[in-house]
């Protein structure tokens, strides 16, 4: 295994590219890093693994439900995302995967669910199992409270639309970006091609529960993720929340 340190907050693709060769099997990233808030350059990725016939395995955690990813969706092989970050469900439960399509065929599930054969409730019943030639060949056992609450959080972001909650959260990630900037409270300096709904501000030296606690306090909600302060906006938040959050940053650090 080989890793790639982060330059900028991110996996730069130049890094990637001097650490791949012919033996190289699989490429594993996340579409936007947690503590940061960078956007990995997917087609870049995908273009340097493919060179060598690699995998691409992509952790959507960050990304899906916040960020549109229909144009990198070509170049990747898997996709993982949870139910409980910007799919809403914060009852969390269920996971999900994207197989590419020309991929399918050539994986054998290993731990096969009932629903993963041909006919279900058929299929299981031996000499042999069939599984089904389509994706649900992949299905495990879902988790039920958790599917009745991703049917609810998956048919309103449906509702609303996700190209309509993609712009949303670009429009509002740039006015907190600009705000924390005019606020003297710089964020974490990431290219404009590499920023995301999740803006992060370095803390130095200052105590990350205190921090945390004096926003609290003033109705902000984050977190503290390797030395920074992660704050993450969604569709449901309007520029009054940008407005307090760095009112009380600002506050907070200027203070301090």
């Amino acid at each position: 295994m080989r890793q790639v340190p982060f330059r900028g907050g991110g996996l730069d693709p130049d890094d990637l590219r001097a650490a791949v060769d012919g033996g190289t099997r699989l490429v594993a990233l996340s579409a936007v890093q947690t503590a940061t808030g960078h956007r990995s350059d997917l087609n870049a990725v995908s273009a340097i693994t493919r060179g060598v016939g690699a995998w691409l395995f992509v952790d959507g955690s960050q990304a899906v439900g916040a960020v549109d990813l229909t144009a990198e969706l070509p170049g990747i092989d898997f996709l993982a995302t949870s139910d409980h970050k910007f799919l809403l469900n914060a009852a969390r439960g269920m996971g999900y995967l994207y197989i590419r399509p020309e991929l399918q065929a050539r994986i054998l599930p290993l731990g096969a669910g009932w629903k993963a054969g041909r006919v279900p409730l058929e299929s299981f019943f031996g000499p042999r199992m069939e599984l089904s030639p389509t994706a649900s060949r992949f299905d495990a056992s879902i988790s039920w409270l958790a599917a009745i609450g991703d049917e609810v959080c998956l048919g309103h972001i449906e509702e609303i639309g996700p190209a309509a909650i993609h712009r949303w959260n670009h429009d509002l990630a740039a006015m907190l970006r600009q705000a924390l900037e005019d606020a003297r409270v710089p964020p974490l300096a990431v290219p404009p091609a590499n920023r995301s709904h999740i803006v992060a501000v370095p803390l130095g030296d200052r105590d990350p529960a205190a921090v945390l606690a004096g926003l609290r306090t003033r109705g902000v909600v984050c977190a503290a993720r390797d030395g920074n302060l992660r704050l993450s906006v969604h569709f449901y938040n309007a520029p009054a929340d940008v407005e307090r959050a760095v009112a009380a940053l600002a506050d907070a650090v200027h203070r301090g």
